[in-house]
């Protein structure tokens, strides 16, 4: 029997069965998220403009339902910050869609920006981690991240066509392989259980 299922904090065989039972639902959204992430790698600058999009829509949507919440909700002290943030997202969404160039080039700046934060702070923390094993491990993570922020900056023309789609697609690439992954365990973990 499995390790997952002779532990003593594991859920009821009836529960992890359940849960089990539907692993092909992972398998066919891993097999979609892959073919997302590799339509994405051979078509970077429709996936940049895509997550730009998406992320303009985000921010229209996500200002209209603030707004409404707003007049719905009793009138608080922070009634006029919060409806001119949520007007503000409105603009901020309408001006991405109306110049979506401009907002390949803002997004890509703050994606550069992330991972380059990312970094320094990968930086640090293995410094502090030094004395234990595999602290270089995390010192040579934040340093690809500092060079992969250093190449979007330098490069922005040709990056902000393609970092943002690009990230989607591994980030895409990524989840469909967890989803396999986990699809498959749990095909394994419910083949063991119908065998007992």
């Amino acid at each position: 029997m499995s390790t997952i299922l002779a532990s003593p904090l594991a859920e009821s065989n009836a529960q992890i069965t359940r849960v089990t039972s539907n692993w092909y639902w992972y398998v066919i959204a891993g097999i979609v998220f892959l073919i997302g992430g590799f339509i994405g790698i051979s078509k970077p600058v429709i996936a940049s403009l895509t997550v730009e999009t998406m992320t303009a829509i985000f921010f229209i949507v996500g200002g209209l339902l603030q707004a409404f919440q707003l007049f719905r909700a009793n009138k608080t002290s922070s009634f006029i910050w919060a409806l001119l943030l949520g007007l503000l997202f409105i603009a901020l969404g309408i001006v991405l869609l109306r110049n979506p160039v401009a907002g390949l080039f803002s997004l890509t700046i703050v994606a550069a920006a992330l991972i380059g934060a990312s970094g320094v702070v990968k930086l640090v923390y293995a410094f502090k981690l030094r004395p234990l094993s595999g602290w270089i491990w995390m010192l040579i993570s934040g340093i690809i991240s500092l060079i992969l922020a250093f190449i979007i900056f330098t490069n922005m023309a040709a990056s902000a066509a393609i970092t943002l789609g690009i990230l989607l697609s591994v980030e895409l690439i990524s989840s469909g392989i967890w989803l396999l992954l986990i699809g498959f365990s749990f095909r394994k973990i419910n083949k063991e259980l119908s065998a007992h």
